[in-house]
């Protein structure tokens, strides 16, 4: 993979508090999740079955996975006694949210 680029994955009004919203940036599927005024960007696959975690919700600061109920971490991705998501930094900018993603040929 090439070098890391900002893309702009969101407007500023997409991602309201609660909310779990499916983007790509760069090629890469990814989830925002919106909780407590931050924006956290994660893999949008559950490692366990595939889940498609744009469809989970935000239960106590971890995100939930629809089909089998897994929790992941909002800040590391991570899942207790099982295998955890990548994260990505995230840019909230006055045009919208911006993640951090490698770009194929990006120099």
């Amino acid at each position: 993979m090439g070098n890391p680029n900002w893309i702009k994955v969101a407007g500023p009004g997409d991602c309201p508090e609660g909310s779990v919203l499916g983007v790509e940036a760069g090629g890469l599927d990814v989830v925002l999740a919106c909780h407590e005024g931050r924006v956290s960007a994660l893999g949008a696959r559950c490692p366990h079955a595939g889940g498609p975690l744009a469809q989970g919700t935000i239960e106590s600061g971890v995100l939930v996975c629809p089909w089998h109920g897994r929790e992941f971490d909002l800040r590391t991705g991570a899942c207790e006694g099982y295998a955890g998501v990548e994260t990505h930094p995230v840019e909230i900018r006055a045009d919208g949210i911006y993640v951090m993603a490698p770009t194929a040929g990006a120099t």
